[in-house]
């Protein structure tokens, strides 16, 4: 396997007001975004943190993207003593992603990285930056929902869609060990159903009387995206439920730099 390396674009993606130039800088099979700004000191902030989030701890984060992206794919898939590429190697051994606002002053990215190997599950997660100031954003920064109202209607939602997931695998396999195999992944018997609310004290929330910690999210242009993944190993990955869950911002209390974002999808869904 030989090195592949994508320099920024000459005509890399427009940037009229409130938006970042997005290009990718590539070695082997690690892709990882970077920006330009007309602040570039706001540009180098954003890309080192892209940069720290996507390559391992033991790669040199004083180097340039190039050569850490270099050190990853070395680590992961060049065999030293054979002096040879190898054709998959084991542990972190890719990453890419996709924008999914670039709007704003709102730059929402999705990440995936690969793993070999068993033991490895495939990750995805997700980052979201203030252009105006290189700042990574919390949820709090951009609804003001209470986290204790999200995490009850993400949990409703991540109810039902288990429940629904596992009516359709009875129906295909109709093997009641493969049901209940399904159903012990899935945690059903754990989950607190919407008659029920969260008591103090129960297993299932942690101390804010929340279950789910509403770190990870993202932004569209006309929704809010939160996350819930189920945990199962890779000879499960056929009964893995979509994690992502997609709340309209009309349904939602914007705040910061979403509120503009938020008025503009209202007028457009109106039209």
């Amino acid at each position: 396997m030989g090195l592949v390396l994508a320099r920024a674009p000459a005509r890399a993606q427009s940037a009229p007001g409130g938006r970042a130039q997005v290009y990718s800088v590539t070695e082997a099979s690690f892709t990882v975004p970077q920006v330009k700004l007309a602040d570039a000191a706001v540009a180098r902030r954003i890309n080192r943190v892209l940069l720290r989030h996507l390559v391992e701890e033991t790669v040199d984060s004083t180097a340039s993207a190039h050569r850490q992206l270099r050190q990853a794919a070395l680590a992961c898939c060049y065999d030293q003593e054979n002096h040879q590429w190898m054709a998959s190697g084991m542990g972190y051994s890719g990453t890419s992603y996709k924008v999914l606002l670039n709007q704003g002053y709102l730059l929402s990215f999705e990440f995936h990285k690969d793993y070999n190997g068993l033991e490895w599950p495939a990750q995805d997660w997700h980052l979201t930056f203030d252009l105006r100031t290189g700042r990574v954003l919390t949820l709090a920064d951009v609804v003001a929902d209470p986290p204790a109202q999200l995490d009850r209607r993400l949990g409703w939602a991540v109810d039902r869609r288990l429940k629904d997931e596992l009516a359709k695998v009875a129906e295909t396999y109709g093997d009641s060990s493969i049901v209940a195999h399904v159903a012990d992944l899935y945690g059903l018997s754990d989950w607190i159903t919407p008659t029920t609310p969260v008591a103090p004290g129960d297993t299932a929330a942690d101390e804010s009387g929340t279950r789910f910690k509403l770190l990870d999210f993202a932004l569209r242009p006309h929704a809010l995206l939160l996350f819930h993944a189920v945990d199962m190993g890779r000879f499960d990955f056929p009964f893995l439920p979509d994690p992502t869950y997609t709340f309209p911002y009309a349904r939602l209390r914007p705040r910061g730099l979403l509120v503009p974002l938020a008025k503009a999808a209202a007028l457009t869904k109106s039209k």
